[in-house]
């Protein structure tokens, strides 16, 4: 999605250049604002599962937990680590559609940990990205409880402040350039 979208922005650029009204202003303020906007939502975002520990980047926000402090990870509508210290909702990692659960074989669950009173959630499916992160990150704590590791990182939150104030410029800068365009 991010290459589409970047790949629009390009488009949007060369008509710019080419065929422009002289309104550069605005239209360079919209170009920056989609293109951190979608840098921000689209491509920024990632899971980082390690030994001693998980982080998470949303767009604004990079939150590490330790496998000390891990409660229990859910998938129900994104994979969502829950932890003495907090929850976090992984913008990386949502569950896909209700109807995903219908196209699930009985063969892909082989290893995948899941809640058996309550059922298979479709963002269990190993073929979801929430699946896929939640099944790694659990066997990764799994690992982690059954060796009893003494190691871990501690849990840390800290916002994002270049990407906050590149997207703040650049919203800044468009709604300045229709100002005085």
């Amino acid at each position: 999605m991010a290459g589409v979208a970047f790949f629009l922005e390009l488009l949007f650029a060369v008509q710019v250049i080419f065929f422009g009204d002289g309104s550069w202003v605005v239209q360079a303020g919209l170009i920056l604002s989609t293109a951190s906007l979608t840098w921000s939502l689209f491509v920024r975002p990632q899971i980082l599962i390690f030994d001693e520990g998980i982080t998470i980047v949303n767009p604004f926000a990079t939150t590490t937990f330790g496998w000390a402090d891990v409660e229990s990870i859910e998938t129900q509508y994104a994979f969502t680590v829950e932890s003495t210290k907090g929850r976090v909702v992984a913008w990386a990692a949502p569950a896909p559609g209700r109807y995903h659960a219908r196209n699930l074989h009985i063969t892909e669950l082989k290893g995948v940990e899941y809640d058996r009173d309550f059922g298979l959630r479709p963002g269990d499916s190993p073929r979801s990205q929430s699946g896929a992160a939640a099944h790694v990150a659990r066997t990764r704590l799994l690992q982690f409880r059954k060796f009893k590791k003494i190691s871990s990182v501690a849990c840390s939150r800290r916002l994002d402040y270049a990407g906050m104030a590149l997207t703040g410029f650049s919203l800044t800068f468009l709604a300045l350039g229709y100002l005085l365009g």
